[in-house]
């Protein structure tokens, strides 16, 4: 698939996986802002598979010390309205698509660094948890869209990923296709209305000294995005640190013994983050 093909296939929302009725409808009345959580809910018992797999998101990883959740009500609010809407959009795709190879490596990846981005948001002035973890889970989104629609390059990508001298993945797509997932998966945020705050972190997390709005947040995400790979939460086409790990330490006024204890607590949390979908 060439890039004119490619940008025309991106301007379509029925480009994408496709999602629920139910959570559609859910995406919507978040958007509209005039419904309650516990409406919210109900709605989203419609929908008993995803109405489950919520209740175990809630359950586990950084929102496992909130105590135990037992019904969609309680997790939507321990969540919150921006951190549902990024589970209405990834949760469903990633459950379709997870024996499609890469696809389960990438969830697990997504959801460690929406744990890490959201620890390290503790450490930031003027950076909310919610938005720091709704950007690390949809930072890696548009990598659905190219497992499913560039087979050919995202297969190639995966068996070089060991090699140290090859450039990282974002740069590989760039080069074969003249954009790369970040690029797709702002251009998905944008769709479904995502505020500039969560799609300038999702476009530039490789590139965040490019970011000229939300750069602490977009520097969070970047460093989330890094510490899952640091703690081993690596997808299937790149498995290295990258030097703007250091930048974004740097920008962010984050020494040294800093992120030695954000390491510490990112993996006490990791070890609560179910890999499946």
């Amino acid at each position: 698939m060439d890039l004119e093909n490619l940008s025309r296939k991106l301007e379509s929302r029925d480009s994408f996986p496709s999602l629920p009725e139910v959570l559609s409808d859910v995406i919507h009345e978040i958007d509209a802002e005039n419904i309650s959580m516990e409406a919210l809910a109900r709605l989203i018992q419609k929908d008993v598979s995803f109405s489950a797999q919520l209740v175990r998101q809630a359950n586990s990883g950084m929102y496992a010390e909130a105590g135990h959740v037992s019904t969609v009500v309680q997790a939507v609010r321990l969540l919150g309205f921006r951190m549902l809407k990024g589970f209405c959009l990834t949760l469903p795709i990633f459950s379709r698509y997870r024996n499609v190879s890469g696809i389960a490596d990438l969830w697990y990846h997504c959801q460690v660094a929406s744990a890490c981005a959201g620890i390290v948001s503790g450490h930031v002035t003027g950076v909310e948890k919610e938005e720091a973890s709704t950007a690390g889970l949809l930072h890696d989104l548009g990598k659905v869209f190219l497992i499913l629609e560039m087979r050919s390059l995202t297969n190639d990508l995966q068996q070089t990923s060991d090699d140290p001298m090859r450039s990282p993945d974002w740069i590989a797509e760039s080069d074969h296709l003249g954009i790369n997932h970040c690029f797709v998966g702002a251009r998905y945020g944008r769709m479904f209305n995502f505020p500039g705050s969560i799609l300038d972190p999702i476009l530039w997390h490789h590139e965040p000294q490019r970011a000229i709005h939300n750069k602490e947040l977009t520097h969070v995400c970047c460093l989330g995005d890094q510490i899952a790979t640091i703690v081993g939460a690596v997808h299937g086409d790149y498995l290295f640190v990258e030097p703007v790990l250091l930048h974004s330490l740097d920008y962010l006024g984050l020494r040294p013994e800093r992120l030695s204890s954000i390491l510490e607590d990112c993996l006490e949390v990791v070890s609560r983050i179910s890999p499946i979908p």
